[in-house]
């Protein structure tokens, strides 16, 4: 991250307290994307004497032509304001987009026949990235636009093109830059401290309302965030999550036990799902920091304890039932209930070649499983965040037979969002929302409304809510909910969100604090 918080002083907008709500209004500074701009002055390429500004008419004889020397043609073909392309094989050719601040940058492209390719890259990188266009047809061309790089810094970057020797259509450069300005929220008065310790790792909470009223807190404890310690706890509160008790252990295996939720359903019997890994196996440093846990597993064998998994109480989370194994997919908050008051799990997968976002259900607890729906899929994850992959899903279904699917994607940041209007069977294809932040958690409320929270994993680094009026499809950023914004750095997070049966809403997040290790904190209030 380039740009720092700024003033992290306060201002307090309005006069009086925030009230039994809990939550009030308050300004500061911030990091906000601005409005995009887009750019394509690609006649002003240096070296200027290989960049070429040429009519269709001569473009059409070029074509024909054998002994056109090498250069980068400029031209207004009619369904773009400016085309770049290719002759030969000119030398690299630079272009000065004059930006200063940071940026999401989008290259506006077309798909022709034969396949455009071309490497690009900013004058500070040391590596070309290579764009490849989709096939297209002889009879059949399109445009599309790429998502290149996210909140790069652009002061005094300038465009560099290298040909392959492939035809080169780009049309045009979208820059979104992010500028400091005034930031309005609502900001929780009081926040409760659940679970701190100066030498424990407490990260990925859930929480469930008892029928007595009770809150139970499930999260991961570790050593550090990766660690073969990681187990499964849970605190108690009676008093709305002012004070909690003593930390007790629902599950521990010998490798790594995270990522946990809680439901209590209607019956009371209360399922905590998570999942486990052999987190620290590819790191050689932790394999000699952890030598025992390490043997251990060499022994029993890397993967035996691994999987998604369910625990199940019928005595309020007295005692846990042996674990269930859950589908191998992968999502941090577990099921939901859903239609005929079944479990949903929603997870990504490897499938196909690919990963696949998919829905599996359980009518018994966990002891079957059935396949309900595939909800999309994409290319195998990258760690260069260069497409979208779709990451850590949650899942929501309204009353009228609407459902809502959220998505991780690191290539934006941004929320992108499915939906489907026959009970989660079919799905949209993901689109995104200008809201940015990750992973997301989804709450209806009483009157209708959806609560999404999200960790804010940028400048200012905390965690974020806001609330949709029409089922999802919009979210109200000018009251946006910023329960922290002073989160020491990106290991925060994973709220979760219900409401309580007095009308207050609860969310509770991991936060690492300045100067203090990873906590669980909550907060109770009335959006």
């Amino acid at each position: 991250m380039t740009t720092v918080f700024s003033q992290l002083a306060i201002a307090m907008i309005a006069a009086a307290g925030a009230g039994p709500t809990n939550l009030e209004p308050t300004r500061f500074q911030a990091e906000q994307r601005g409005q995009p701009i887009v750019w394509h002055d690609f006649a002003g390429g240096q070296p200027a004497q290989f960049v070429r500004k040429i009519g269709e008419e001569e473009h059409e004889a070029r074509s024909r032509e054998k002994t056109v020397g090498p250069c980068w043609t400029v031209r207004d073909p009619g369904w773009a304001p400016a085309l770049l392309g290719v002759r030969g094989n000119p030398p690299d050719v630079e272009f000065d987009p004059a930006m200063k601040d940071p940026c999401d940058i989008y290259l506006g492209l077309r798909a022709v026949n034969p396949v455009m390719t071309f490497d690009i890259k900013l004058s500070g990188d040391q590596e070309f990235t290579t764009i490849t266009a989709p096939a297209a047809t002889a009879q059949r061309h399109f445009n599309f636009e790429f998502h290149w790089r996210a909140h790069v810094p652009m002061a005094g970057q300038k465009l560099v093109v290298h040909t392959r020797g492939k035809p080169v259509y780009l049309q045009y450069v979208k820059f979104v830059p992010y500028r400091q300005s005034t930031v309005t929220c609502l900001m929780p008065r009081e926040r409760s401290t659940i679970l701190d310790l100066p030498d424990r790792h407490f990260a990925f909470p859930g929480v469930a309302e008892l029928p007595d009223g009770q809150l139970v807190v499930v999260c991961r404890e570790g050593d550090a965030h990766v660690c073969p310690r990681g187990r499964i706890v849970a605190t108690r509160s009676r008093d709305g999550g002012k004070t909690w008790s003593p930390r007790e252990v629902v599950y521990e295996s010998p490798s790594d036990d995270r990522d946990p939720a809680i439901l209590c359903l209607a019956d009371g019997t209360l399922v905590v799902s998570f999942n486990t890994w052999d987190s620290w196996r590819d790191s050689p440093t932790l394999r000699r920091k952890y030598a025992a846990e390490t043997a251990r597993m060499e022994k029993d064998g890397w993967g035996k304890y691994s999987g998604s998994w369910l625990v199940i109480s019928n005595d309020g989370g007295r005692t846990w039932s042996e674990r269930r194994r859950a589908p191998a997919i992968f999502s941090p908050h577990g099921p939901v209930v859903g239609p005929q008051g079944a479990l949903y799990w929603i997870g990504e997968g490897a499938e196909r070649n690919c990963s696949v976002v998919t829905i599996q259900r359980t009518a018994d607890l966990g002891k079957t499983w059935q396949r309900y729906a595939e909800v999309c899929y994409c290319r195998p994850f990258d760690r260069a965040h260069t497409t979208e992959y779709w990451d850590e899903p949650n899942l929501l279904f309204l009353p009228d037979g609407r459902a809502i699917a959220t998505f991780r994607v690191e290539m934006d940041g941004l929320v992108w969002q499915s939906y489907s209007a026959d009970e989660g069977k079919s799905w949209t294809w993901p689109k995104s929302l200008p809201v940015w932040g990750f992973p997301q958690q989804l709450c209806r409320l009483a009157d209708g409304r959806v609560l999404m929270a999200y960790g804010y994993r940028r400048e200012p680094l905390g965690v974020r809510a806001s609330l949709s009026r029409d089922g999802g499809r919009t979210y109200d950023l000018t009251r946006e909910i910023v329960f922290r914004h002073d989160g020491r750095d990106h290991d925060l997070g994973y709220p979760y969100t219900i409401q309580l049966r007095n009308g207050r809403v609860f969310t509770v997040y991991y936060f690492h604090a300045a100067g203090a290790n990873c906590s669980i904190e909550g907060v109770s209030y009335q959006p």
